[in-house]
């Protein structure tokens, strides 16, 4: 479809005022009666009277702001989108050519995918859900941005589990994701696009978004590598989140060097994103430097690696155990030093943890129309008004898993009244510095990225499978982790994860690019 279509559509300004209307509706008693109830507020019968016209007068007139122009729309210049009519492995969702702002950047001549939940303006965003369906965002996200004003030319947005919500990359209405080394196996998710385009060449590399692991697990998967920056580190402006206080926006490469060049370009705060900001005033705080961090790669025999043995455990295949273990094996031959490493509470509550909070965050996300109550930072009026508007209408076409997600959010939030939340939040902080601490003793922390090989797609779905095993620490941990390929099992791929100190992102990509010499098998 070409860029000049009307691709506004039904998002103008005019239609979220015919929407709102510039005269609010009045407040009836009924209405006082349920507002109380659903808050916790107890309204007498004697005062509802009262109550219904107090509030009716304070909000009279409060909806002229509807009539204002508020949302601005970026120059597209020459852009257009198209339906993939060739997809190899489900790996695109929509194809596009959005140009680079300057050719002369350090990205100029690669080919980049976006996620499918990160926008790129006047190209449909779906976020891998119907619910979403005819949105077309009005501008680019910073990261893409950036990545245009680095010479990147955007080619397309890549397919992944809806709403960001699974490991497998196969719950999306566009079916499974394949994997390319065996196409009757899964991909891994949720940014199970990304990863499939870097690795089949449909792309140089692209971005992903990872709440538990999804950059991570579909890298290993694929063979290649996957990195997740600090918390904070990337602005998160206009992406579709998934879990507030845990998503991350990463690259998805052929190697370190390419992930670094990606990371230097996205890194680096935005007023548009608070936790962005709330990042770059913390202590020891650093973005980007990657590209030189990995072009001056410490020697080996200068690194000390923790062997984190609860990363080795029960749940984790022998194979793939025994295959990360013989590249530290390789790295110690090298010159590096291994040490055992255990991280108290991970392993034991991690699941618990994350779960609680990203259910609930999901559903609080989902409960507000996707208004960002309370939260400095960037305000996209018109993907409020789409999701609000097509939740209740498309939400029959949801996925069992996500509403199953969802519902559980739901039910954690309102039954424990955000306790249950609260507390998670307190833990997640215990297992943060139990994490940082391990890793501060060394020069990063290893495991195997995931605990088996990708599964038959029949087998995706498995309930039992936890995909995010090894991920997770890194991610409550607000760390950053990086995924490489080592020798295969039976010919599929196994990924080596290493973990590093909290900012220290460029050091990290350093480390694995010195790794990735004896770690990753070279054709």
């Amino acid at each position: 479809m070409p860029q000049d279509e009307p691709y506004l559509g039904h998002f103008l300004e005019s239609e979220h005022a015919r929407t709102i209307g510039s005269q609010l509706r009045r407040v009836s008693r009924d209405d006082v009666r349920t507002l109380g109830d659903a808050y916790d507020v107890s309204v007498d019968d004697d005062e509802l009277d009262e109550i219904r016209d107090a509030i009716n007068a304070m909000v009279d007139g409060l909806g002229v702001i509807t009539g204002l122009p508020l949302t601005s729309v970026d120059d597209l210049g020459e852009r257009s989108w198209s339906e993939p009519a060739d997809n190899p492995f489900n790996a695109i969702a929509t194809r596009c050519d959005v140009p680079p702002a300057d050719t002369s950047g350090e990205l100029s001549g690669l080919s980049i995918g976006v996620k499918d939940n990160v926008p790129v303006a006047g190209v449909p965003m779906h976020s891998g859900s119907d619910v979403l369906f005819g949105y077309i965002p009005p501008r680019d996200a910073p990261v893409v941005s950036r990545l245009r004003e680095s010479g990147a030319r955007i080619v397309a947005k890549t397919t992944m589990d809806e709403f960001a919500g699974g490991g497998g990359g196969t719950r999306n209405p566009q079916g499974a994701v394949q994997n390319p080394h065996d196409p009757s196996r899964a991909a891994g998710g949720s940014s199970s696009g990304s990863a499939v385009a870097v690795a089949a060449s449909l792309v140089d590399a692209a971005l992903g978004t990872d709440t538990g692991g999804s950059v991570r697990i579909p890298a290993s998967f694929c063979g290649v590598v996957g990195f997740l920056p600090s918390y904070g580190v990337v602005p998160r402006t206009g992406v579709v989140e998934q879990t507030y206080t845990q998503d991350v926006v990463g690259p998805i490469a052929n190697s370190t060097h390419d992930a670094a060049r990606i990371y230097d370009a996205i890194a680096g705060p935005h007023d548009g994103d608070s936790s962005s900001l709330a990042a770059a005033g913390e202590d020891g705080y650093g973005a980007g430097g990657g590209r030189k961090a990995v072009e001056n790669a410490p020697d080996l025999s200068e690194l000390r690696f923790g062997r984190v043995s609860g990363g080795f455990g029960d749940g984790v295949d022998g194979a793939v155990a025994s295959q990360v273990s013989a590249s530290l094996d390789r790295l110690e031959d090298a010159g590096a030093t291994i040490e055992e490493v255990s991280v108290p509470w991970v392993f034991e509550y991690d699941y618990e943890v994350k779960s609680i909070i990203s259910y609930a965050e999901l559903a609080t996300h989902w409960r507000n129309g996707g208004a960002a109550f309370g939260r400095d930072g960037h305000v996209d009026e018109r993907y409020q008004a789409s999701f609000s508007r097509n939740r209740r209408a498309a939400s029959g076409s949801l996925g069992r898993f996500f509403k199953t997600k969802l519902l559980a959010g739901a039910f954690l939030t309102d039954a424990y009244d955000g306790r249950l939340y609260t507390r998670a939040r307190i833990a997640r902080e215990r297992i943060a510095e139990s994490v940082r601490a391990a890793a501060s003793s060394v020069d990063a922390l290893v495991m195997p990225t995931m605990p088996g090989v990708a599964p038959k797609l029949e087998d995706a779905t498995d309930p039992g499978y936890d995909y995010a095993r090894n991920t997770r620490p890194a991610t409550l941990a607000r760390t950053p982790a990086i995924t490489i390929p080592t020798e295969p099992v039976d010919g599929l791929p196994v990924g080596v994860q290493f973990i590093g100190e909290r900012f220290d992102d460029a050091a990290l990509l350093g480390i694995a690019a010195a790794a990735e010499s004896v770690v990753t098998p070279r054709e």
